[in-house]
């Protein structure tokens, strides 16, 4: 008597088709992992403007303290707004870049004359909130 076997081959191709088919898909899957896991982020480009100011070097800072008894504080020392004036042009030889940094709660109308006398002996002016 002779057994058939109910296993019947069909030769390589289904094999090799299914092996060359794993192996497209790990190929596929390091390339597109890879480039995820490699980048650092985003490139994101920033909108361009004709208005913004390139970063000062070194600027000169003053900084209003808030109410009550608000004072005018110009390289960590306290100055009368009278005395602003000359020692803003001592310094204008190393930076004619201003940054005003006034508490939230600073009186408007200082900040204003400060800004005000640091335009009229032609500084740049940026300002900067703080909390108090």
């Amino acid at each position: 008597m002779k057994l058939q076997g109910s296993l019947r081959t069909y030769g390589v191709l289904p094999v090799l088709t299914g092996a060359i088919t794993v192996v497209l898909l790990l190929i596929f899957f390091i390339l597109l992992s890879t480039s995820f896991l490699l980048q650092p982020g985003v490139a994101v480009e920033l909108p361009t403007s004709q208005f913004l100011k390139p970063a000062a070097q070194d600027p000169l800072v003053v900084a209003i303290t808030a109410d009550p008894g608000a004072a005018i504080y110009f390289e960590d020392r306290a100055v009368a707004f009278e005395h602003l004036a000359a020692r803003l042009e001592a310094r204008r030889k190393s930076s004619r870049h201003v940054v005003i940094k006034a508490d939230r709660m600073a009186p408007l109308s200082l900040v204003t004359r400060v800004t005000e006398l640091a335009l009229s002996h032609s500084f740049s002016v940026s300002l900067a909130a703080s909390r108090p």
